[in-house]
């Protein structure tokens, strides 16, 4: 069955030469490339029709400079002759000099519609372009002999239908005995021996192995499972058997995949520190960059965190199509004073990515008290009678620190407060926020421990209250012991 395809694809490519200059004296050498096939011809033998043969094919460089493919295609019969590049092998590919590169060819005869016409001769050709000075250009022949099979397999190959990731598509390929020996043949193997990265998988078939009788028909139920998007997913479904030229047969499996993808344009909003009772906006935005419309089921904001953010638009109700976005305008109501933060969680349909989150903050100028020490630890003995400590009220904040109470509670009377500071008291903010103590702005009291009789671990507490919006109170413990 000898065919003629009127168009010839080729990669376009950029023509190279190679040329050796030795100038010693009056010598000149220019080098050459000399580009070899093999096998020549490529003989793929007797192919039972409704099945595959693949055979490797090595181009070599017997020449002295690099040779440059520019172009390979199948130009005559490409409907049974198919050519398969190895993904390094793209153009303009160098092979220096020694060098060789493999790919494979295939050959899928089609079944005639007479029986009577088999076996049938089938002819193409491989049209190689190339930096080679004798052949820039050289056809490959390409045989094969079509055979009537005894086990004729539909269809081949099998293609599944367009596939959504994650999901399953199944196709069925029908095995039957077709009568062209009288005797019964065994299927011993079915299996899929290239899954595609996963993709292609075997659902059930009969128990092997299948005895096939003459007119018998078996079917094979085959799912494609696409893990990842992909215009063009491959695989290889390899069949066994002791029928005459079918003991080994491939049967080639295609399907594509599509999704929706979301991709977010950031994945936190900062407002930075703002004016107490302000309402700023920033926004974010959703984008649908899959095959399919995209599909956001929900947009909330964790119960646990500032309830300070508010959302707009609060809900997408619509499928977002490919190639399209959503802006989401996210507002912050600065009405007190303090840290804010929050969290965004987007529920969607892209079967590739997990939850996606917008981390959200903002502040206003707020006091921040730090007390130092908190716990203070007294040890008298003998004529030592007393001791203080001074204990600091430190603003690390951006406005002014307001000492608002005092609580003191000293059961035993061992403990007194000095220098006290009239109540409210002013700590201003430091003019170089962030500042780091000792170098912040503080106020102070004076805890005196006095003792002239024994005791162990008198205690007393000091209650301190504030407008810092993030600690209204802070608590100073001490102990004091004497020993005379």
């Amino acid at each position: 069955m000898r065919r003629t395809w009127p168009g010839l694809v080729l990669i376009a490519l950029v023509s190279f030469c190679s040329i050796g200059c030795d100038c010693g004296g009056s010598r000149v050498r220019q080098d050459w490339a000399d580009l070899a096939a093999s096998p020549n011809p490529v003989d793929f033998g007797d192919v039972p029709a409704s099945t595959s043969k693949t055979l490797d094919v090595t181009l070599s460089n017997r020449g002295t400079a690099a040779v440059f493919l520019q172009a390979m295609a199948v130009s005559e019969n490409p409907e049974e002759f198919s050519l398969l590049l190895p993904p390094q092998l793209t153009t303009p590919y160098s092979i220096p000099p020694g060098g060789q590169v493999v790919f494979q060819l295939r050959y899928s005869p089609q079944p005639l519609s007479d029986p009577s016409q088999y076996p049938q001769d089938d002819e193409g050709t491989l049209h190689i372009q190339s930096t080679d000075r004798d052949a820039p250009e050289y056809d490959l022949p390409l045989i094969g002999r079509e055979v009537r099979p005894i086990l004729e397999l539909d269809p081949v190959p099998v293609a599944f239908a367009a596939t959504r990731v994650k999901q399953t598509s199944p196709a069925t390929l029908t095995i039957t005995h077709t009568g062209s020996v009288p005797d019964a043949v065994n299927i011993t193997t079915i299996a899929v021996t290239d899954t595609g990265d996963g993709d292609f998988s075997i659902q059930d078939h009969e128990g092997l192995p299948i005895v096939m009788t003459p007119g018998k028909s078996t079917s094979v139920h085959l799912l494609y499972t696409p893990q990842d998007r992909h215009p063009s997913d491959s695989g290889v479904l390899t069949v066994e058997s002791t029928a005459a030229s079918q003991e080994h047969m491939e049967v080639p499996l295609s399907g594509s995949s599509h999704a929706p993808r979301i991709e977010i344009s950031t994945e936190a909003i900062n407002f930075g520190t703002v004016t107490q009772g302000s309402n700023p906006t920033l926004s974010f935005f959703i984008r649908s960059t899959g095959d399919d419309p995209l599909i956001i089921r929900s947009m909330t904001q964790s119960s646990s965190e500032s309830p300070k953010f508010t959302l707009m638009p609060a809900t997408i109700p619509d499928p977002i199509p490919a190639g399209s976005q959503v802006e989401v305008r996210v507002t912050y109501n600065a009405d007190d004073k303090g840290d804010d933060l929050n969290r965004i969680t987007i529920l969607h349909d892209d079967p590739l990515e997990r939850v996606k989150t917008v981390e959200l903050s903002g502040r206003t100028p707020c006091p921040d008290i730090d007390v130092e020490p908190d716990f203070v630890s007294f040890q008298l003995a003998k004529e030592s009678h007393t001791q203080t400590v001074d204990i600091r009220f430190y603003n690390l904040g951006d406005e002014e620190l307001r000492l608002t109470s005092m609580q003191f509670d000293n059961p035993r009377g061992s403990f007194s407060l000095e220098n006290q500071p009239g109540l409210p008291a002013i700590v201003p903010a430091s003019p170089n926020f962030p500042c780091q103590k000792p170098d912040c702005p503080f106020a102070f009291v004076t805890l005196r421990f006095s003792k002239d009789t024994p005791t162990v671990d008198d205690t007393c507490s000091l209650i301190v209250g504030s407008d810092d919006p993030d600690e209204a109170s802070v608590t100073i413990t001490a102990v004091g012991s004497y020993t005379p």
